[in-house]
């Protein structure tokens, strides 16, 4: 599955299924940075329901919680 971009925060977010888990990267000039992987564990409103619209999961299954 492709990532999900969030423009408004630069961010791309990949999800690993077989891990339970969320990554997020920067976008730096429109490429996702690989260097800036890091485990997804809080969101803002907005990016938990675009998380959970766009691959269709609950993130707090994956670790992710709202703050």
């Amino acid at each position: 599955m492709q990532p999900l971009i969030i423009k408004e925060y630069l961010t791309a977010i990949k999800l690993d299924k077989d891990n339970k888990l969320l990554f997020a990267y920067d976008i730096k000039d429109k490429i996702i940075d690989e260097q800036s992987e890091g485990i997804l564990s809080e969101v803002n409103e907005l990016m938990y329901q675009k998380i959970a619209s766009y691959f269709q999961i609950k993130p707090e299954y994956f670790g992710v919680q709202k703050v």
